[in-house]
């Protein structure tokens, strides 16, 4: 049971002047990085888990001058989550891993009283998990009010001229990507029983570039999954399928939500073809995460990739290439 919690949250970030052209478009959004760490104590133990994540907050409903609705979202890394096992009074990790992913996201009505003081109020969800590297795959989901108050050292106004958006044209982009990422399938604390697995993935396809913010996407997925019939036998040693069993063919759909050179994606999709059918195991799948567009043809990934929309499987990074057709 834990008695109390405090938590100090540091971010520096850039507030956006209107002299890019995606700036206005989406009301002078500021990003930066931030840092925070709790701490929480009970009868037994002093923890202090620690996050580190970038951000995106983006004003998106504009009521006054000094008055606007606003969603940010977080995404980076988290640690040293521990809990007291009763049985040994050892300490354990609470999410299967020591180092896990970190997403918040919120909606919040902010108020400009000043040019530098600006006040928050609204709803924030944040959860906290190892992304399936590790296992138990367990998670924290912390859903609920935020109140805050916020100091920028510099003015929260725009400093430089507006730049006019070009004129938008649809366009199809066609694009081949691949990536790799880790996964542990089997639970244990010790070296034989927590053992790591490689995933691949090759993936290609077409993007509809349909208005100035958002694509949609469909593909085709070629994927390996090295834990694939895993199992722990009598000798505390990992027992898998045979690798051709680790292939699996997927179709998928989506939407990527383009933010300057970032983009958000969300594709959910089916399994049509593996090479083994585990007992319960499920064909559908979604990938939500990240890319960076380097330039107009090369972009890196990091994404998540889950089962049944909820369960995580494994973190992916990866990189892709496309190409553009009016």
């Amino acid at each position: 049971m834990i008695d109390g919690g405090h938590d100090l949250t540091f971010e520096v970030g850039r507030q956006t002047d209107g002299r890019e052209e995606w700036h206005p478009l989406y009301g002078m959004p500021s990003y930066g990085v931030g840092f925070s760490v709790s701490s929480f104590r009970n009868d037994v133990l002093h923890t202090r888990p620690v996050d580190v994540y970038a951000f995106f907050s983006w004003p998106f409903v504009k009521f006054t001058d000094h008055l606007d609705l606003t969603t940010d979202f977080g995404m980076g890394l988290s640690w040293h989550w521990k809990q007291i096992n009763e049985k040994t009074n050892a300490s354990e990790t609470v999410l299967g891993s020591d180092l896990n992913a970190y997403i918040d996201w919120g909606f919040y009505l902010r108020w400009a009283s000043t040019h530098r003081t600006i006040v928050y109020t609204g709803i924030d969800y944040t959860h906290r998990s190892n992304g399936g590297m590790a296992q138990p795959d367990q998670g924290i989901n912390v859903l609920g009010p935020r109140i805050a108050v916020r100091y920028n050292f510099g003015p929260d106004a725009p400093k430089g001229p507006s730049v006019q958006p070009s004129t938008f044209e649809p366009s199809w982009e066609f694009f081949v990507a691949g990536a790799a990422g880790a996964k542990s399938v089997t639970e244990g604390s010790t070296s034989a029983e927590q053992r790591d697995f490689g995933t691949l993935d090759a993936t290609g396809g077409a993007e509809w570039h349909f208005y100035r913010f958002g694509k949609f996407a469909g593909g085709t997925d070629l994927t390996y999954d090295g834990s694939t019939g895993v199992r722990i036998d009598a000798a505390n040693l990992p027992v898998r399928a045979g690798a051709a069993n680790g292939w699996a063919l997927g179709v998928y759909g989506g939407y990527e939500h383009v933010i300057g050179k970032f983009g958000a994606i969300l594709q959910p999709g089916i399994i049509v073809l593996r090479g083994s059918e585990g007992p319960g195991s499920s064909r559908f799948y979604t990938r939500y995460g990240w890319r960076y567009h380097i330039n107009e043809r090369l972009w890196s990934s990091v994404s998540l990739r889950a089962i049944d929309g909820r369960i995580a499987d494994a973190l992916e990074f990866g990189a892709g290439y496309q190409m553009r057709s009016r």
